[in-house]
Parts: structure tokens; C-alpha cells; sequence
């Protein structure tokens, strides 16, 4: 199992203004890359892999849409090495509007969590340097803690689960791998 999937706090950290698409690296509190991923721009299917590290080489976990060009999308997540299917990320895009809001399901279709943004997304879209934070809501379970800070040229989402929170660790490392390539596809969009 990978070093990333054991840990209860990690850095994702987005370079901006990757002119191809976008680059997150997944850092250890100690600054070490403990995963990493590319987005291509200009894909109308995603297809998101993280990868152990830049080479590129060991994949971890591939995110998948659906459809093409949904608003309201849904993402499944599956275990690179093994194939299985861990379960599906669906954006609620109606409630998205004013704050970003993610259903997540298990591997047999059942809701058994939500991501909600608690920042307001209708200004974050306009001001880029808003930063988002959210939170993962289970019932009977503390709260899995996810904010972005900005700094020249990056963007850094500190990731922080309770430890020995139940959740499987590959679908938090999925959904905000999912929702960081989402928001820089959003940012991208008022850009170029």
C-alpha cells in the first residue's frame, strides 16, 4: 500500500499557469512528493491517474468520468493495481453553484458521504485567490478537512483526516484530486 494511503495529513500542490494542463503534486508535511499526477487540457472524458511519483510509471488510483461534458458529472474511482471499482464521486451541480457539493457512493451505488464546500464558491469563481475550504460529512464520523492557501504561482490544499478515521484513504486522495483538477479547470476557463 502506498506511503500516501497510510498518512492522515498531506499537501496537494498545484503549479499554475502549466500551459498543457495541470501538474498536482502529493507531499508528505515534510515537503517530500508521496504521489503524483498530470491533467491534460482540452479532454472532453476525464481520465485522471495518480501515479507513486513524476515517472509516471506506478499507478495508484485512476478517476474516470461517465459521460462527456456532464455538469453534473459522476467520477469513478478504482484501484490502479487491482482494477476494482472503490466507489463514484457524483458533483451535485445544482447546489454547486453557490458552494461546490459531492456525493460519494460506494462501490455498489450507495451514498455514504458527502463533500461540502464551506467557503462561497459564487465568489471564488470570480476571485480566484479566495481560497476554498470543505469538509468530508459521515454520519457518526469527525469531519475530514480540506483547504487551500495560495502562494506566488501555486496553490497548496492541506488535506487533514482524524486519525484512524474509518474511510478509505484512496477515495479522500481520489475526490480532492478530483476537485483540484476540477477548480483549476475553473480557473483555466477565466484565463485563457
Amino acid at each position: 500500500m502506498s506511503q500516501l494511503f497510510q498518512m492522515d495529513r498531506y499537501v496537494i500542490r498545484t503549479a499554475f499557469w502549466r500551459i498543457f494542463g495541470g501538474a498536482f503534486y502529493f507531499e508528505d508535511l515534510d515537503g517530500r512528493v508521496v504521489a503524483y499526477s498530470e491533467q491534460k487540457r482540452f479532454k472532453l472524458k476525464e481520465d485522471i491517474v495518480l501515479f507513486t511519483d513524476e515517472s509516471c510509471t506506478v499507478p495508484l488510483v485512476q478517476i474516470k468520468a461517465r459521460s462527456i461534458l456532464d455538469l453534473g458529472a459522476t467520477y469513478d474511482i478504482i484501484d490502479a493495481q487491482t482494477g476494482i471499482n472503490l466507489g463514484s464521486a457524483k458533483r451535485n451541480f445544482m447546489k454547486s453553484i453557490l458552494k461546490d457539493s459531492w456525493t460519494i457512493k460506494d462501490a455498489s451505488g450507495n451514498p455514504y458521504a458527502q463533500l461540502i464546500e464551506d467557503s462561497r464558491a459564487i465568489l471564488r469563481r470570480f476571485l480566484k485567490f479566495i481560497p476554498a475550504k470543505y469538509h468530508f460529512e459521515i454520519p457518526g464520523q469527525p469531519e475530514i478537512l480540506i483547504q487551500q492557501r495560495f502562494a506566488i504561482m501555486t496553490q497548496r490544499t492541506d488535506v487533514m483526516i482524524p486519525p484512524g478515521h474509518p474511510i478509505d484513504r484512496r477515495i479522500v486522495a481520489a475526490v480532492a484530486l478530483l476537485n483540484s483538477a476540477i477548480e483549476r479547470q475553473d480557473t483555466d476557463s477565466l484565463l485563457y
